[in-house]
């Protein structure tokens, strides 16, 4: 166990001394200081955790020590100690940024319990910064945030074929970000600096959809007041991007097939042959496969826009990039609102790893920002979350013991348990061992046998 820093400061000597004999020191390294001119000398060469301080000190109070400390080091907890008297300006402590306050007398166990969530809070910002400096490193185009091995491997298949005009297809789950995936592939193509187009097929009424994808001339139906240009014009030179393509009527495919093989189209109305040159990039949910068995959607359409397949994984399959989303969802919360958002804390973070999230992506971002408006705390803890993430977390398929025999329950426990180890360390096997309390080597081998994909170290 990490040891724990602590400044203990107050001018009464046996204050200090009890402070200092009833802290378990295999747990925390304690410095003592007899008034705020001493502690800032102190707090710089020993950078502590948590400072904890007295309040009524002679001089300088623990008030005016608070912000003398804080600007040695914002992030260190201040824990004020004050005598019934003073609990008003205790308050006032707090809305200028003290972690906590004790109110003598106090039970030392009230106090190192206090430390304790101190202690943590500090870890939990140092590990939100990292990962925000991680997030703004690493993983900021276009808002892509991975860390999984799987996501990675997504990443690098859409870097070989960007470069290229062939069609891609990218399939996945809703909520995934499919859309997101597009703007990227359009972003690393040869065709950056022309039009990005989005059209989804089943956002527009079927009678509409043709004039939508290959424009209209005057008069050509009912309400066609003046000509206008389809999509498929005005992404001439870039990319369109078609979502749910799966939604595209068997009457239109032939029309959008004729587009990719020649770049050929009619607007409706017009006898004029138009021409476009557009790389197409489409996206569904959908089995396309069963479509075209059961003659709802053209074989050959098919194969022409699933060139290239990118399958989105979704999230309850790569817990590792939870906390990353979280922070960078937190980070867009707090451009909106001009304010620092609440942290995550431990427990609920272990609540939005282990959820199933049938939402996907789109749906952690939803439940980061309502359990931040709600939080009434610095910290959201499990009770700010909705409540089907504690009743519809990965308990894993192993309770469900009439779905199979012994071995495959044990082998699916085996495999959700291993998968949220690996979440919570960063992908670190041997972390991950130790933390099982199993040998590296024995962790590698049934990771192998489980199928679950990791990095060798």
């Amino acid at each position: 166990m990490k040891t724990a820093r602590i400044l203990v400061v107050d001018d009464e000597k046996s204050a200090r001394e009890m402070l200092a004999r009833w802290l378990d020191p295999a747990r925390y390294e304690v410095r003592t200081a007899a008034a705020v001119e001493e502690a800032e000398e102190t707090m710089r060469a020993f950078r502590p955790d948590v400072v904890v301080t007295d309040l009524a000190m002679p001089k300088v109070d623990g008030l005016q020590g608070m912000e003398r400390f804080r600007r040695i080091d914002p992030d260190a907890p201040v824990i004020i100690v004050t005598a019934f008297a003073t609990i008003e300006t205790a308050v006032q402590a707090m809305k200028n940024g003290a972690f906590d306050y004790v109110r003598k007398p106090f039970e030392m166990s009230e106090l190192e319990l206090v430390i304790e969530r101190a202690v943590a809070h500090r870890e939990l910002v140092a590990e939100n910064r990292r990962l925000r400096q991680e997030v703004a490193d690493k993983f900021s185009r276009d808002n892509i945030i991975c860390r999984s091995r799987a996501m990675t491997q997504v990443m690098d298949l859409i870097a070989r074929v960007a470069t290229t005009d062939i069609s891609i297809l990218i399939q996945g789950e809703s909520g995934t970000g499919k859309d997101l995936f597009a703007k990227y592939i359009h972003h690393l193509s040869n065709r950056a600096q022309k039009t990005f187009v989005s059209l989804n097929c089943s956002a527009i009424p079927e009678h509409l959809m043709e004039s939508e994808l290959f424009g209209h001339e005057k008069g050509a139906f009912s309400g066609a007041v003046s000509s206008r240009d389809g999509f498929c014009a005005e992404a001439n030179g870039g990319t369109f991007f078609l979502d749910e393509i799966g939604d595209l009527s068997l009457a239109l495919q032939p029309k959008l097939l004729r587009v990719l093989q020649n770049g050929e189209y009619y607007a409706v109305g017009s006898r004029r042959l138009a021409h476009t040159d557009v790389r197409l990039v489409c996206a569904t949910n959908q089995d396309l496969e069963k479509l075209v068995r059961e003659g709802k959607f053209r074989q050959d359409l098919y194969y022409r826009i699933n060139a290239v397949r990118v399958v989105l994984p979704p999230l309850r399959d790569r817990p590792q990039d939870v906390p990353l989303l979280v922070q960078h969802f937190l980070a867009q919360l707090q451009k909106r609102l001009g304010r620092e958002p609440p942290q995550v804390g431990p427990e609920a973070m272990r609540c939005l790893m282990e959820y199933r999230w049938p939402g996907n992506v789109r749906e952690l971002e939803h439940v980061v920002e309502r359990a931040s408006l709600v939080c009434a705390t610095p910290m959201i803890r499990p009770e700010d979350l909705p409540s089907e993430l504690g009743e519809h977390a990965v308990a894993g398929p192993a309770l469900e013991v009439a779905s199979g025999n012994y071995r495959h329950v044990r082998d699916e426990f085996e495999r959700s348990y291993f998968t949220r180890l690996l979440g919570q360390t960063g992908g670190s096997v041997q972390k991950a061992a130790q933390l099982a309390g199993i040998h590296r080597t024995t962790l590698y081998e049934k990771l192998g046998k489980l199928g679950i994909q990791f990095d060798r170290e």
